[in-house]
């Protein structure tokens, strides 16, 4: 099923955050605690419409029904990173090939401090996958347009060289977290609510 876009509707509350995986082995003598991080750490939201007109439900209420509850997947980003807090000039894309925390970019504006700011998002295209990413360290570009970017969470997979990194509504792809999350409230005469709870879909 491909990814649809989701609405042009914004919440009246939102809820984003990237939940790690990890194990834990707790030793029944000492409590002793031993963590491991293991990959596969996923973004997760949850959205929640209040008093929408019968126009924006019905909207909503399509859209849901394309879905076909966690079946469906979603094209969605963090609402409050559309706009990146850095310079964010130029036309940036993958300048190699790169691993774990440390994405390697070119394409920047040259020579610019704070071209991208820690907090902004971003994100590419891997194969079928999309990746998105949270930067995690102020970077500047240098005399040749490249910046070497902190993010999170890891790379799953080296994306290739000169894929078109995103930085404005950058999005992954998410699906519903199970089929009971488009039921729709509705208030006489006319005016709706729902909650959407989602989480990335890996591939």
């Amino acid at each position: 099923m491909p990814a649809f876009a989701f609405p042009d509707l914004r919440p009246s509350a939102a809820e984003w955050s990237l939940r790690a995986h990890t194990q834990q082995s707790v030793s029944p003598l000492t409590r002793a605690t031993q963590t491991v991080e293991l990959p596969g750490a996923v973004w997760t939201a949850s959205l929640s419409f209040e008093r929408l007109s019968e126009d924006q439900w019905r909207r909503l209420e399509v859209w849901a029904a394309r879905m076909r509850g966690a079946a469906g997947r979603v094209y969605l980003g963090p609402v409050h990173a559309a706009v990146p807090r850095g310079v964010a000039t130029g036309a940036p894309r993958v300048a190699a090939a790169s691993t774990g925390t440390t994405l390697r970019s070119s394409g920047w504006t040259v020579s610019t401090a704070g071209i991208l700011r820690a907090g902004d998002y971003l994100c590419y295209d891997a194969g079928a996958s999309r990746q998105l990413h949270l930067v995690t360290a102020d970077a500047a570009s240098d005399a040749a347009g490249v910046a070497t970017l902190a993010v999170e969470p890891p790379i799953r997979a080296s994306p290739p060289v000169g894929a078109v990194i995103t930085i404005r509504s950058p999005t992954c792809i998410m699906r519903l977290i199970d089929d009971d999350q488009t039921r729709l409230r509705l208030t006489p005469p006319v005016r709706g609510a729902v909650t959407l709870q989602l989480v990335e879909a890996l591939t």
